[in-house]
């Protein structure tokens, strides 16, 4: 839970106040999440296909409400970060850094070395968390044959990968 810091009291101590905000937490994607994951993906007209071959992840809030979701693909030593959105009312709050940076997370834990993601409206929001841009015809092995890359994703998607090597 969030408590933010309260002005010092006339002694110079700081005090917490509490504020009623919810507690969030990331765990893995049920079958019961399918209708909103897809619903949430569909909003932001991120693609629905290959969602299938992908490992997806929830953000939760403590009154169980699906505010956000994450992907991950692993093929061999390459992942493929995607599917990353967060509900529009939550912007800016940092969910979305906290949803991504726990899929990093994932990925390393998969011996992944190149985490690569194609985006066609945020790359300022990723290479904040470190991606950088790549041309598509640099990229050579497995992840090459993924949906997302084949035809899910316009080839006019900017491709960004994350060296974790």
């Amino acid at each position: 839970m969030i408590k933010p810091t309260a002005p010092a009291d006339k002694r110079g101590d700081a005090k917490t106040v509490s504020k009623p905000e919810p507690a969030f937490k990331i765990r893995p994607a049920q079958l019961h999440d399918q209708k909103i994951i897809r619903t949430l993906l569909s909003g932001f007209k991120l693609p629905l296909d290959g969602l299938e071959e992908s490992r997806l992840w929830v953000l939760q809030s403590s009154n169980g409400e699906v505010v956000g979701v994450a992907g991950l693909e692993v093929y061999d030593n390459q992942g493929l970060l995607r599917s990353v959105a967060v509900i529009k009312s939550m912007h800016n709050q940092g969910y979305g850094t906290f949803l991504a940076n726990y899929v990093v997370g994932e990925a390393k834990k998969s011996r992944v070395q190149d985490l690569f993601l194609l985006t066609t409206t945020t790359p300022a929001f990723f290479k904040k968390l470190g991606f950088k841009e790549e041309s598509r015809e640099k990229v050579a092995g497995s992840i090459t044959n993924s949906v997302e890359f084949k035809s899910a994703c316009p080839k006019t998607a900017i491709l960004m990968r994350l060296s974790m090597a």
